[in-house]
């Protein structure tokens, strides 16, 4: 049994994620932690999150509040956190303070923190990912070898379409198709990939990727209907990273990882 503190649990992905997770017979949520001064701090997630009855995990205003006499955090393996950039950061210190496995999906992180997730990946084990969905993770793979053999042939544009308040564009799943695209170039990178980002409406996700050659064109895509692709991809990540949590290792892991089970 895997425990887990959800952060963010209003949120849209958080949300979801606490949905599938407590249906999990190999995960239990110990707690989940949202904005102090909300009005729904100590009430029961099950009720926050839409399940509709209690679970018995409450929402605290911080990873370190006391419960019965110790820290939120130190009551679980895996800490989620799908929340903002500098509650995110605040996490991460947290995790590597207290040892704890990480799943953090917030994007838009600039190169310095971006980097402090490459240093902590040394000491917990942890996944700083955009998507855990397993169609996008083989869609990368599929990306990196049409790059690789069409690279001398043909332009690449990345078009993504999300909801109208997501922050950051292009998304962090384009960003990371594009870096699994350069990946696999000898002589082109990130660079040569044009991003094209529309914010409208309710649209979960949707990624769509062109190799425009001369007379002919292909293309690559994903369209998420639903969030919930992802939370379960989550739950797989969290049970991926508490065993490796169990097993006393470290490192940066991917949702690669978690499919071929390394």
């Amino acid at each position: 049994m895997i425990k887990v503190v959800i952060t963010a649990p209003k949120g849209a992905m958080d949300s979801l994620i606490v949905q599938e997770a407590y249906k999990s017979e190999n995960i239990q949520i110990v707690g989940c932690v949202g904005r102090p001064g909300a009005d729904y701090i100590g009430k029961d997630a099950g009720h926050v999150c839409g399940i509709g009855h209690e679970i018995g995990a409450k929402v605290y205003p911080d990873l370190e509040s006391n419960v019965d006499g110790k820290s939120l955090i130190d009551l679980c393996d895996v800490v989620v956190d799908y929340s903002a950039i500098e509650m995110s950061r605040e996490v991460l210190t947290k995790c590597v303070a207290h040892g704890k496995a990480l799943l953090c999906g917030t994007t838009g992180f600039n190169e310095g923190e971006l980097s402090a997730f490459a240093r902590a990946s040394e000491i917990i084990p942890l996944m700083q990912t955009a998507n855990t969905s397993y169609v996008v993770t083989v869609m990368k793979k599929l990306l990196r070898e049409a790059a690789a053999m069409l690279e001398e042939k043909a332009g690449m544009e990345i078009i993504e379409d999300h909801w109208d308040s997501k922050l950051d564009a292009p998304s962090g799943t384009a960003i990371e198709l594009a870096e699994e695209m350069a990946s696999g170039m000898e002589r082109k990178g990130m660079e040569d990939i044009t991003f094209h980002s529309l914010r409208a409406g309710n649209t979960p996700s949707s990624h769509h990727v062109v190799f425009g050659c001369q007379g002919e064109m292909f293309r690559i895509t994903h369209d998420a209907y639903d969030w919930r692709c992802y939370a379960i991809g989550a739950c797989d990540a969290i049970m991926y990273l508490g065993k490796r949590l169990s097993e006393g290792k470290t490192g940066s892991y991917t949702m690669f990882d978690v499919i071929e089970g390394k």
